[in-house]
């Protein structure tokens, strides 16, 4: 899908959270495992993670083949691959089935938290073998080893190398059958040894031979562990003693159902809810259980430790910040305590809470500090049975510039805290304030009020990072100075997007950004502007769904006292970047980040404010839902039709605010909406209606800009100089909406601009938005122009001038005189590049303030 990939999911069987993910292996699947399109599989392997951006995992392939071994596995593993067809493939949750084209071999595929089942139907044949991959991953051929002893076969594989790394860590398996082979032998390179029980090295591996004509089933069952071979054969024993296949199968399914079942909607089409529990499940198969069945567990200081709770690993820390790590809480209240406590763990033996950690590896993979919001997330939305004073040290240390695994997490920290930010890096330095919010948040619920100032006048520093001129988020230097001229598109110097995405990523203070962008009229235009396109890529100056740092932009609406466009933009995101099929994902699942988002979405709320317990509102896309907590259920019902919310009741209390706090809902609640056609006029519309900004640390903050009544321009009757020849008609300056195929252009020489406001109106102030505020260069703002005003449209009074100006938008406050005719002219010399001729003018908007709405 545009902008990015479908998803990059596995299909192959897991159980909630777990540890082995038993999923098949096609040829251009990278970083997944899995592609739909593929026609062919080379194996069938017990690690995989759900949406990752990087190549990973596909440790200990396993692949039934028949025949005679003509190549060595170890130098031609995919020689031996075959096709199958998409009309014998089945997966469903804790289940996968195809069949093997080239071998006439079915393989069914089923697990448990910590083991993987296989059943295995060969033709009637005396050479069905298994070949077994010690040496194989996605991420290169690495040293394992090989026991074979009857149907009894251990070993271990060097697994990790995530995003390129060069840190790996070793799993030890256990792989039983439930009959003896007839045959076996391993390989070591090029070379295959017939009758070889053992094999150690790089590019290793081996095999059993079955006869099945007189039987055609061969079952096997495999424990992993990342701790011990002895372990991995605890593990077996515990939770997968016998070989009844379909048994395993049921119950994955059972764990499956219940969790599910933890959030149970209603009303909807059977596509939308097929969408929807896809996404919920996406939620529940990260992170994974990584400790042993007898509570050992190995950490991130390399050692063997045993705990009292399961031990969980994997967290791709910017990713699910934003959106997985409160779904998870409020969904999972007692998993998300162990994982808390997991990632303190992780934290106090490693050195930091991890930031993107691939088992014990911390990968230090994208930006930022995100360790900490996680945690903070959790904990806002219940998790809190956890060692939260040793979780605010490792937070307060990573601040302070520590190390996890001998590297800082926040290498940038010293810049960031002598200049405010972090200088040529914008986004890196707003992901150094999100975590500083959070940390400031987590500290204050601690009571620590020194740890909440420190960090809550960091979390304000997102200010130094927003250029007055241009409008956005941009780079700035060491010196302070403002890159220019801004191209909001250009991803140069911005993570995975740029200044037009990065510019809403600000979500504990969007007061203060609404009122930086000149007040929430301005913030509505450039939002509707912004959702234009909505799964834009990096390189467009619109909304891109396909990765995390939008995700919570929707809601910026609640903010500027227009809930509405929230419903909208929602909605729009849902139906049409969200499907059923191949590709269903807009983006990265990024270990569920992306579907937590959906579900989010479908509940008709979302924690917009990572680190808090915020929650804004948008009313739900099924017309009831529960969901089912230990603490009380959450009831969720929308009557009337309708996507805009008209009226809100919590517990029969009638309330206008578009959020609510976790504690509204810790407890148990029921929420009612009334739904409508129309926008509400009184839902969410009020000044005391939206969701709460965190301002504490702020320096002085000015004067917010004044709440002006009607734009007296909007549609209004307009004419000016010729368009240029690709558009731009002089209405288009009137009509409320920005973008480049919304503003005005004229290539005349001298080029002008007027609006009939319809009547003799009492005009006190001017509003020029320029090609900044469209998503083009603010190369191409208006540099000198002047604005005249008259009551007849004969004689003209000078009202603005303006020269020397770069702002993508500008305000001009007048002493009040009548108006009925308002004309802007703008002096194209200035506007010259150097060495060239004059560039056209661009205004986006002129808008006209006074005494009130003109008469139409």
């Amino acid at each position: 899908m545009p902008g990015g990939a479908g998803g990059s999911t596995y299909p192959g069987a897991v159980v909630p959270f777990g540890g082995v993910q038993f999923s098949p292996d096609t040829p251009t699947a990278s970083p997944s495992g899995y592609r739909w399109s593929d026609t062919s599989v080379e194996s069938f392997s017990l690690t995989h993670f759900d949406g990752a951006g990087c190549p990973n995992n596909e440790d200990l392939p396993l692949l039934p083949v028949t025949g005679d071994l003509t190549a060595s596995p170890g130098s031609a593993w995919t020689d031996y691959a075959s096709g199958h067809r998409k009309a014998e493939e089945s997966a469903a949750p804790g289940r996968y089935r195809t069949r093997l084209d080239r071998y006439a071999t079915d393989v069914e595929l089923t697990a448990t938290t910590r083991t993987g089942m296989g059943r295995l139907t060969y033709p009637a044949t005396d050479t069905a073998r298994l070949l077994i991959g010690t040496g194989r991953s996605a991420t290169g051929d690495r040293p394992g080893s090989i026991r074979i002893d009857g149907s009894h076969v251990t070993g271990s594989v060097t697994a990790g190398g995530f995003c390129f790394s060069s840190k790996t860590y070793q799993i030890w398996f256990d792989l039983r059958f439930d009959r003896a082979p007839t045959g076996f032998g391993t390989w070591s390179g090029a070379t295959v040894e017939p009758g070889s029980a053992s094999a150690s090295g790089t590019g290793t591996g081996g095999y059993l031979t079955f006869d099945t004509t007189g039987g055609r089933s061969v079952r096997f069952k495999v424990g992993l562990s990342y701790v011990s071979a002895e372990g991995a054969r605890r593990n077996l024993d515990a939770e997968n003693p016998g070989w009844d296949f379909d048994a395993v199968s049921r119950a994955a399914d059972t764990a499956w159902n219940e969790v599910l079942g933890r959030v149970l909607v209603a009303g909807g089409r059977e596509s939308e809810l097929r969408k929807f529990y896809t996404a919920l499940y996406h939620v529940f198969q990260s992170p994974n259980v990584s400790g042993d069945v007898d509570g050992a567990y190995r950490g991130f200081d390399g050692a063997v430790h045993h705990a009292d709770h399961p031990v969980y690993q994997n967290y791709s820390g910017w990713d699910i910040y934003r959106s997985w790590a409160a779904l998870i809480a409020l969904l999972a209240p007692a998993e998300a305590v162990d994982i808390a406590r997991s990632m303190v763990l992780d934290g106090q033996q490693g050195g930091l809470l991890p930031k993107w950690s691939q088992q014990t590896d911390e990968e230090f993979v994208m930006n930022g500090d995100p360790g900490p919001i996680v945690v903070a997330g959790l904990y806002a939305f219940g998790a809190r049975d956890f060692d939260t004073a040793a979780a605010l040290a490792l937070m307060e240390k990573s601040s302070a510039g520590g190390t996890s695994q001998g590297r800082q997490v926040r290498g940038r920290q010293s810049g960031y805290t002598r200049l405010g930010y972090i200088a040529g890096d914008p986004s890196d330095s707003l992901e150094y304030s999100a975590s500083d919010f959070a940390v400031a948040q987590f500290a204050r619920a601690l009571g620590d009020q020194s740890s909440y100032r420190t960090h809550m006048t960091r979390a304000q520093w997102w200010r130094n990072t927003y250029g007055p001129d241009a409008g956005y988020v941009q780079p700035r230097d060491q010196a302070g100075v403002w890159s220019w001229p801004l191209d909001p598109g250009s991803g140069s110097r911005f993570t995975e997007g740029n200044a037009a995405q990065y510019s809403w990523t600000v979500p504990h203070d969007y007061a203060g950004l609404i009122d930086a962008m000149g007040g929430r009229r301005t913030a509505v235009q450039r939002l509707d502007h912004h959702f234009g396109e909505l799964n834009a890529g990096q390189s467009r100056p619109y909304y891109y769904i396909g990765n995390e740092p939008e995700h919570g932009v929707p809601w910026a609406y609640n903010f500027a006292r227009h809930p509405a466009g929230a419903a909208d933009a929602v909605r729009r995101v849902a139906a049409e970047s969200f499907g059923t099929g191949p590709g269903g994902l807009p983006g990265n699942d990024d270990l569920g980040a992306t579907s937590a988002w959906y579900v989010w979405a479908a509940l008709g709320m979302y924690p917009v404010t990572p680190g808090a317990d915020t929650l804004a509102l948008h009313g739900p896309l099924f017309p009831a839902a529960l969901i089912r907590r230990p603490g009380g259920d959450i009831a969720i019902s929308a009557a009337g039709t309708g996507r805009y919310v008209q009226g809100l009741s919590v517990d029969r209390t009638p309330t206008t605010h578009s959020y609510l706090r976790y504690p509204d809902l810790a407890h148990g609640a029921a929420l009612e909406y009334t739904m409508g056609e129309a926008p509400g006029a009184r839902w969410g519309t009020g000044a005391d209606d939206v969701p709460p900004s965190f301002q504490d640390g702020a320096p002085a903050l000015p004067a917010p800009p004044p709440e002006r009544g009607p734009d007296l321009a909007l549609g209004a009757p307009a004419t000016g100089s010729a368009p240029c020849p690709g558009g731009g008609a002089a209405d288009r300056a009137f009509d409320g909406a920005l973008g480049s195929a919304a503003g005005w252009c004229s290539a005349e020489p001298d080029p002008w601009l007027r609006a009939d406001l319809g009547a003799v109106r009492t005009v006190s102030s001017f509003v020029v938005a320029h090609a900044g505020l469209g998503g083009e260069s603010t190369g191409r703002n208006t540099a000198a122009f002047r604005i005249d005003t008259s009551a007849d449209g004969v004689e003209w009074t000078p009202a603005v001038s303006a020269t020397g100006s770069r702002a993508s938008r500008t305000e001009h406050a007048v002493p009040p005189r009548p108006a009925r005719y308002v004309r802007l002219t703008v002096d194209v010399t200035a506007n010259a590049p150097a060495g060239g001729g004059p560039e056209p003018a661009r205004i986006q908007e002129l808008e006209v303030y006074g005494d009130g709405p003109a008469p139409r």
